[in-house]
């Protein structure tokens, strides 16, 4: 699916939040289409800090045949951008415990990767994390790390300790922060560019039920 053009902006931050973008009464009939819409598939984690342990429910969605609420809910948020854009993925998720570090840049030759949409369903006290590193042919943190030397000033032990303990201590080395995010809350659109390393907070540790939202990855038509 197309965007439309739009000339709302011409250019955009790295990083957009809009707070009651959405209508709390469009939200829940969203929330609800997304419910009814199949059986989600549980996410194992193979690799990272949580291996072996039940990560996510997701559910996608053919970008091609959204059904249509989830389609106008993502054409509104298509408006913000300059240019015109297509949606590659959108998944119904249902986070049980943190994503770690990774970014959204990995896609098929010729893709134009831009923007990660992230429309939650209900408030939550857990945040984004979005950092000042990117990757470009990669989202495998890993492999960052394997090319780049650690910082000289990385994120400060104690901002790691609230937000990301959570993940592997080495990490932090390689890390600087762009932005914290402000909590999960429904009605809100966070938007940002696909080639930042992110991750969630460790809501894991205060917080004992999943989080509720909509991913849809956009790339320049």
């Amino acid at each position: 699916m197309d965007s439309p053009v739009t000339t709302q902006m011409s250019t955009l931050p790295d990083i957009v939040v809009k707070q009651n973008f959405y209508d709390l009464d469009f939200v829940a009939a969203l929330w609800e289409q997304c419910k009814q819409s199949g059986d989600p598939t549980p996410f194992v984690d193979e690799h990272g800090v949580f291996k072996g342990k039940h990560i996510a429910d997701q559910l996608f969605f053919d970008p091609q045949d959204l059904p249509s609420i989830i389609e106008q809910a993502v054409e509104q948020a298509q408006a913000i951008f300059p240019v015109k854009t297509t949606v590659v993925e959108a998944v119904y998720q249902a986070l049980h415990l943190p994503w770690d570090i990774h970014c959204d840049v990995e896609c098929d030759r010729g893709s134009k990767p831009y923007y990660n949409l992230l429309i939650p369903f209900h408030d939550v006290p857990s945040r984004t994390i979005v950092f000042n590193q990117r990757a470009d042919e990669h989202d495998a943190f890993w492999k960052y790390k394997q090319m780049h030397p650690h910082l000289d000033k990385p994120i400060h032990q104690d901002i790691w300790n609230q937000y990301l303990s959570m993940c592997w201590p080495e990490d932090r080395l390689w890390l600087s922060i762009k932005e914290i995010l402000p909590n999960q809350s429904a009605g809100q659109l966070v938007a940002f560019n696909r080639y930042f390393f992110h991750s969630s907070d460790s809501f894991n540790l205060w917080y004992d039920q999943p989080k509720y939202f909509l991913q849809v990855l956009l790339d320049r038509a």
